[in-house]
């Protein structure tokens, strides 16, 4: 079974969409393809406060509470990040050997180490950190390519009636949006037949 899931680094709903992703990994042997959603593009790009450090949710106890159940550790922040300079550079490395590590990565720097993922330097630095050649990270962060990427993934969320983060695709039409209990993702996977 392949499961697409439409994700955002600097959303906290989908770090703890890497839980549920693995869950349905190991359960059902699943393959799950990521694909970069630009959740707040109106962030200017070089960032914005976050008041007190807190997560930018309503739910924040309650996301706190998951995430902690998860194993998800999360840090205080400053900045809420323009996140498509990392989305680009995830999507220029899609196709690399590290780029499991340097997803994995992005969602932890954001989260459990507090950092700025809209800062060039950051990025390279979180690229080389995953076994990226520096000189590699530094072009594709510099030229920004894999942002036409952003588009085109964007587009096919939203004409599956995806429009937040993270939305999942099963297949056949079948969508969900939200980093929902493992027990939901079951019975989706149960009618599916999986």
């Amino acid at each position: 079974m392949i499961i697409e899931v439409w994700a955002d680094y600097v959303c906290p709903w989908c770090y703890l969409a890497l839980d549920r992703a693995d869950h349905l990994a190991a359960a059902h042997g699943a393959e799950i393809r990521w694909r970069p959603f630009e959740l707040h593009p109106e962030t200017p790009v070089d960032g914005a406060p976050v008041p007190g450090g807190r997560l930018p949710n309503v739910a924040r106890d309650e996301l706190r509470e998951e995430l902690a159940r998860a194993g998800l550790p999360v840090a205080r922040r400053r900045r809420l990040a323009n996140s498509a300079r990392a989305l680009a550079l995830s999507a220029w490395a899609s196709d690399r050997p590290e780029w499991p590590v340097l997803h994995r990565r992005l969602f932890d720097a954001c989260w459990a180490e507090g950092r700025d993922l809209g800062d060039p330097e950051e990025l390279v630095a979180i690229a080389t950190e995953s076994g990226i050649p520096r000189a590699g990270a530094e072009e594709a962060v510099a030229s920004g390519w894999g942002r036409d990427l952003l588009a085109i993934a964007r587009d096919r969320a939203l004409d599956l009636g995806i429009g937040a983060t993270p939305g999942w695709h099963f297949g056949n039409g079948v969508v969900l949006v939200g980093a929902h209990p493992p027990a939901v993702f079951e019975r989706v996977i149960g009618r599916l037949g999986g």
